[in-house]
């Protein structure tokens, strides 16, 4: 309750007291603000990332920067201040501990004040669970990169690898998870350990969309999470590449076709008989039978044309070979060569 008594703090009389004190002690004794004499911080030493309410978020920010951060976000202002402006300030390090300075400037009972405040922020050093993972080389899928039939030739292992950091690099950026824990090249093929399913799903398309193949999914249980109580899972990703190479010839449904092109969804073929094309997804893969390889192909000589057909001499044998004409066809003259390839013993012109 205000009364025109005297001020206990100054002594002065007849002025009016703001709960108990003169308007100039009241100023002089009410905080614009509140600052923990004494803060910790904590920081991943290998990322510099920091425990935001119960998680590891990345950080740009130096040091200094998240001391100051850290400061800031501890300040309370006193509901009676206006126009606060605040400035914080790293006066001295002490190993971890790092002294620091507040001024506040702010409209308060219609005067300007300035104060100030010192506050101690300690750095505790830490490992956050993603990087403590990396180092333990955690990993939640494993891409297992085959080729049916055959070996992984060195270009194509190669180009894999390529691949794969191009990828990471850029899946990283989103995913910190996105990392490869292990590298392990067998006989067989080649093994990448990838620290998140999501980013391991994404580098198998990648691998896919570059050498078409057959993509399978093994999950396999490895126990169960203490905190939530869900089952753990580990995936196997397995991308078996297909025994044909472009340009190849494969039997497709008794068609006999080259292989044109490939991607990761389909197949693109070209009828050696009709010309026609066609496409086949590769869940179709396992119907089609190479007949011949593209080190097959040999060229043949033009001999003799008639509107119904052309001449050619059998690459081999260098017996006549008639040929119905089409409109491929049409442009070629007598003495000039054509990509042929022989399968059960007919000649199909390339």
């Amino acid at each position: 309750m205000n009364s025109k008594i005297f001020c206990p703090q100054c002594g002065k009389t007849g002025v009016k007291l703001f709960n108990g004190l003169c308007r100039s002690c009241f100023i002089e004794k009410t905080s614009l603000i509140h600052v923990p004499d004494e803060m910790d911080v904590i920081i991943c030493t290998q990322c510099g990332s920091i425990p935001k309410k119960g998680r590891w978020i990345e950080s740009d920010l130096s040091l200094d920067d998240i001391i100051i951060e850290t400061i800031s976000q501890n300040i309370e202002i006193d509901e009676s201040a206006s126009d606060v402006d605040l400035s914080i300030k790293i006066l001295n390090v002490r190993g971890s501990i790092f002294d620091c300075q507040v001024k506040v400037k702010a409209q308060f009972m219609g005067e300007i004040i300035t104060q100030e405040f010192f506050s101690k922020v300690k750095v505790n050093k830490s490992v956050c669970s993603i990087c403590s993972k990396y180092a333990s080389g955690y990993y939640e899928a494993v891409i297992q990169m085959r080729a049916d039939n055959k070996l992984l030739s060195a270009e194509e292992i190669r180009t894999a690898d390529k691949i794969i950091i191009n990828k990471i690099e850029k899946l990283s950026k989103k995913n910190r998870m996105a990392y490869i824990s292990q590298r392990v090249e067998l006989k067989e093929g080649i093994d990448y350990y990838v620290g998140s399913q999501k980013a391991a799903r994404k580098l198998a398309e990648a691998l896919k969309n570059v050498f078409g193949g057959v993509l399978k999914d093994s999950p396999r249980l490895m126990g169960r999470d203490k905190i939530s109580g869900k089952d753990l899972y580990r995936v196997w990703i397995s991308l078996r590449l297909p025994q044909f190479q472009k340009s190849d010839f494969v039997k497709y449904n008794n068609l006999k076709t080259q292989v044109l092109n490939f991607d990761g969804d389909k197949i693109y073929l070209k009828d050696l008989e009709s010309l026609s094309s066609i496409s086949v997804a590769w869940r179709d893969y396992e119907k089609l039978t190479v007949i011949a390889r593209k080190e097959d192909i040999k060229m043949a000589m033009i001999t003799a044309k008639t509107p119904q057909s052309i001449q050619i001499l059998h690459p081999d044998t260098y017996q006549p070979v008639d040929i119905e004409l089409n409109e491929e066809l049409f442009h070629f003259q007598v003495g000039e060569e054509l990509k042929v390839v022989e399968i059960d013993d007919i000649l199909y012109i390339i």
